[in-house]
């Protein structure tokens, strides 16, 4: 007789950390679904009550293989050590497709078990692009030199200019908003404001999965080196006060960003891509997630 598999939750902190930890091994190969968790684990300690979060394994067993899927409001992110296909893929089967999800940093090789699901599901997909990853280490980060032009200063974004952030965000959705206010309020990010005005100019957060993010300066202030300097500014920032390395997901066509990261000494991860993807939900339309939850 065949077992009933399950998707079960994993609650408790320690089992969390413990589960983080297995994604050390063969550094930096599976630093995304390390930096998921960190990102998460740290908002916890900050809000243990944090609305929306859910961690799931398959059967209660997250040690075998690391296999754990992350569902924060619409979005779901999902990894296992050995890459292998058929668990993942049975996990991924027992969620709940119904609302949609924002799917973040899909390694290449779940990006094939995810499209299999969805074809299966009949599911839409909406806005799906693939990435090629950078990474600058520890110590090369903190090594940066971060030089303030006159007339600006370096400061944290604030969270009055969360709609300024989401409305210039290549990546905005409906309910994003709530999204650019959390990265605001709780993780590391650097703007660069006019000193005269005190008008931000320029600014990058980090994401949730550790990537650099919303990297994006006003029109008005282009073509002024102003992007590279909040880059180079956060990615220390990280490197200080995390003792992290940095990592940045790139278009393959956004040659201009390639060049960028390229300036800063990061390295390109050769032969690895990641995919961000939307799923529709299944009675149509768009993710609808209310901007205040």
């Amino acid at each position: 007789m065949a077992t009933e598999h399950q998707l079960t939750k994993i609650a408790d902190i320690a089992d969390l950390r413990a589960l983080q930890g297995l994604y050390l091994k063969d550094w930096p190969k599976h630093c995304v679904g390390y930096f998921w968790l960190d990102n998460y684990l740290r908002w916890l300690q900050d809000d243990p009550e944090i609305r929306h979060l859910t961690f799931y394994t398959l059967d209660n067993d997250w040690a075998t293989d690391g296999l754990f899927l992350l569902v924060h409001r619409y979005q779901l992110f999902f990894c296992n050590l050995s890459r292998r296909r058929p668990q993942l893929k049975l996990a991924l089967s027992l969620l709940d497709w119904s609302g949609g999800y924002k799917v973040s940093a899909i390694h290449e090789e779940h990006h094939l078990v995810y499209r299999e699901l969805l074809a299966e599901l009949q599911l839409g997909m909406d806005r799906e692009k693939n990435t090629i990853m950078y990474r600058l280490c520890c110590q090369k980060a903190k090594e940066l030199e971060v030089e303030c032009p006159s007339g600006y200063y370096l400061d944290k974004v604030r969270l009055e200019h969360a709609e300024l952030v989401n409305d210039l965000w290549s990546a905005r959705h409906p309910g994003s908003l709530y999204l650019i206010q959390l990265l605001i309020s709780k993780n590391t990010n650097i703007g660069l404001y006019e000193r005269e005005t005190g008008m931000l100019c320029a600014w990058c957060l980090r994401l949730q999965s550790g990537f650099l993010g919303a990297l994006e300066v006003r029109k008005s202030h282009q073509r002024r080196g102003l992007g590279m300097i909040v880059a180079a500014a956060i990615s220390q920032s990280i490197a200080k006060d995390l003792q992290q390395d940095v990592t940045a997901l790139v278009n393959l066509s956004n040659s201009a960003a390639c060049r960028l990261f390229e300036k800063l000494q990061f390295t390109l991860v050769q032969g690895e891509h990641y995919y961000w993807s939307m799923s529709l939900p299944k009675t149509g339309g768009q993710i609808d997630w209310p901007n205040n939850e």
